[in-house]
């Protein structure tokens, strides 16, 4: 990157309500188009980037009132590469998110609050973060994985870059057909982004890809130290790592030279941003790959609605692997009707005994954190609540507290506070249903496979490695054991409250459902045992389950989609959902009257057809954090035209002190 030698440079400062800033250009700083500066403003020290240069301010301005640089912290491709900064304009338009907060972010985990790199430019310094696994055996991929890598790379090498979706059953092998189109973009000198949905995945994920391809690599997510996300950042940059493993965020850095983008899992809810902004990497993924005209290929046994639906448009291309790998068969689903929390029936005791004796291992699943759902008081019958959000305490037994989820309260007083009297907890978690499992099989080694026992990725690795062992033989596990693992021994899975989700207000509740029972169910039975699935049900005549006990998901997301189109739902509309919150109920309502009275009045006046404005509605969180919320809701057409309208009308909406309100592009839930 050469320096530019004019006398001003134009810096972008992230800051609200401030726009482009004029200062003078010091020769000796060598500085160019996208560097990081130090910069002075009202007094204070501050960093912003390079935009652009020139030789003449604008009228107005004093040159004798114009500061120099300070400083130079950093290059970046942020305004010195036109597709990155394509990109990175097109995410704060599209995701209604401004463009100054979305630079601070980018370059949060770079500097530090003293206007500085939070770590050396020392490369041996960096070194430790880098993963160097042993080299894995060969591996011969079957013909059916084969077939999708040849089509894949014949697509590639003449240059049809449309984003591939590769629908594999699970345990098709679908890390396998990854690795090898990972490889072929590695040997051109290219690094790889490979998103997964949590952070329980990224490590061995990365292992698994070092191990096949030879590369170096490292890992990207929050639950880094900012020292070490600096250094995993650092080694991207500067392409000691030629693999990055990450999650969510690391799409939206500008800094490395990505040949590929793969999205492992691109169905799962993770890969959405639930706080400003309201990003969902798999998309931003694909238009990130549009603006540098690379591949991306995205992967899912339970494809999302709207991949499938692009699919079927023509905008992706499909392909679909409908076997195991192995050629072991998919397990067999059957369901058994819900009769009380604890309820196991007892021919379902005697099949897990069974293979326990076999030396088989099962898995026991149901997505509730701690032990009770609900604490009540047995005088008075008060529920005791957050005093934060509008939400019930959830007890943790392991630590004696009660806990919201939502806010990190916690209580450690058991008596009611309304009268004093004793708690009573009802409901069902995780930690209630691993005790009664190791009553129901005394002298069997379990393990709870949850956030609250394994609150660390290092943790979480271990007990991944613990089970595949088979050093446990009884796993009792939230959504956390249902993604990416492949435990060798697990015959048996049973899921608890496996339909629950159809119960919820949510428009995606049956895709939702059907994709958390397919992946659960997926770990059993891929390798030598014979899997079988028991699933609780709620609502046992569901279409639903039609599909599951066959394993038909192409049947299912068809119906799925029909019902969408005939009602008018995303992904064939577009929706935007305006969410207000503020401490005062009473005005918070007011002002979402007042926001749906502009946003419908200019509908309306519009003349835009088929758009709908649905009056302001509490979620189902209608309180958190002492923030009262509500939320309007709009749809429709996906037309560009009418999108930019709204948006316009939108960023026009008043602002009220004391209230919030944001823009949820593409929301996946109310919340």
């Amino acid at each position: 990157m050469s320096a530019d030698q004019r006398k001003f440079a134009v810096v972008a400062v992230p800051r609200p309500g401030i726009s482009l800033l004029f200062y003078k250009n010091p020769a000796f700083l060598n500085c160019a188009k996208g560097d990081c500066v130090e910069i002075e403003l009202v007094k204070s020290k501050i960093w912003g980037v390079i935009e652009d240069f020139c030789d003449e301010l604008p009228a107005d301005l004093d040159e004798k009132k114009v500061k120099p640089i300070l400083g130079r912290i950093c290059a970046s491709p942020v305004f010195a590469d036109k597709a990155e900064t394509s990109f990175l304009q097109w995410a704060a338009d599209y995701y209604m998110f401004p463009f100054h907060k979305l630079l601070k972010q980018i370059f949060l985990p770079l500097i530090g609050s003293d206007n500085a790199l939070i770590g050396e430019t020392s490369p041996e310094k960096h070194q430790n973060v880098l993963c160097n696994a042993d080299k894995l055996p060969e591996t011969v991929l079957n013909d059916a994985q084969k077939k999708v890598v040849d089509s894949v790379l014949s697509r590639w090498n003449s240059q049809d870059f449309r984003p591939v979706l590769l629908y594999g059953v699970t345990g098709s092998g679908k890390s396998e057909i990854f690795a090898e189109l990972c490889r072929d973009v590695i040997k051109k000198g290219k690094q790889i982004l490979y998103l997964v949905p949590e952070i329980g995945l990224t490590t061995k994920t990365l292992q698994h890809l070092v191990g096949r391809i030879g590369a170096s690599g490292v890992i990207l997510h929050s639950s880094f130290t900012r020292k070490k996300r600096f250094s995993a950042l650092y080694c991207a940059m500067n392409k000691q790592a030629s693999i990055i493993v990450g999650t969510r965020s690391a799409v939206l850095y500008p800094f490395f030279d990505i040949g590929l983008i793969v999205i492992d899992e691109e169905h799962d809810g993770s890969f959405k941003n639930f706080e400003p902004p309201y990003y969902h990497a798999r998309d931003v993924a694909v238009m990130k790959a549009a603006a540098m005209k690379i591949p991306v290929i995205m992967g899912s046994a339970t494809p999302s609605s709207d991949s499938w639906l692009n699919a079927a448009t023509g905008k992706y291309h499909l392909e679909m692997i409908k076997e195991r790998a192995n050629n072991r068969p998919l397990p067999k689903i059957e369901t058994f009707a819900y009769k009380g929390d604890l309820y196991i029936p007892s021919d379902l005791v005697d099949i897990v005994s069974d293979s326990l004796k076999n030396g088989d291992q099962s898995l026991f699943f149901l997505n509730r954190r701690g032990f009770a759902t609900i604490a009540r008081c047995a005088a008075c019958n008060e529920i005791v609540m957050c005093p934060n959000c509008k939400t019930a305490l959830i007890y943790h037994k392991k630590k004696e507290k009660l806990f919201c989820h939502h806010c990190g309260y916690s209580a450690s007083r058991m008596k009611c506070g309304k009268c004093g009297g004793e708690l009573v907890f009802e409901g069902i978690g995780i930690e209630k249903l691993f005790e009664a499992i190791e009553s129901y099989f005394p002298g069997t080694k379990a393990i709870s496979f949850d956030k609250d026992s394994l609150g660390t990725a290092a943790l979480s690795d271990r007990a991944v490695k613990d089970i595949s062992e088979n050093k446990y033989q009884l796993v009792v596990g939230t959504v956390m054991i249902s993604k990416g693992h492949n435990f060798p021994k697990l015959k048996n899975v049973v899921i608890k409250f496996a339909d629950y989700l159809l119960g919820f207000r949510d428009p995606r509740a049956s895709e939702k459902c059907f994709q958390q029972i397919t992946q659960v169910a997926g770990r059993a039975g891929r390798f030598g045992v014979e899997g079988h699935v028991f699933a609780e049900t709620i609502y046992p005549d569901h279409y639903i389950w039609n599909y599951i006990k066959n394993n038909d998901y192409e049947g299912f997301i068809e119906e799925e989609l029909s019902w969408h189109s005939q009602l008018g739902f995303p992904p064939f509309t577009r929706m935007i959902t305006v969410r207000i919150s503020g401490k005062d109920e009473e005005k918070t309502n007011n002002f979402a009257d007042q926001c749906f009275e502009i946003i419908n009045n200019f509908v309306e006046g519009s003349s835009m057809e088929d758009v709908l404005v649905y009056p302001p509605e509490e979620p189902m969180l209608s309180k958190v954090q002492n923030r009262f919320r509500k939320n309007i809701s709009i749809t429709f057409p996906k037309n560009s035209r009418i999108a930019a309208n709204l948006k316009k009308c939108l960023w026009d909406l008043p602002e009220r002190s004391g209230i919030t309100v944001t823009y949820d592009v593409d929301p996946i839930s109310d919340n």
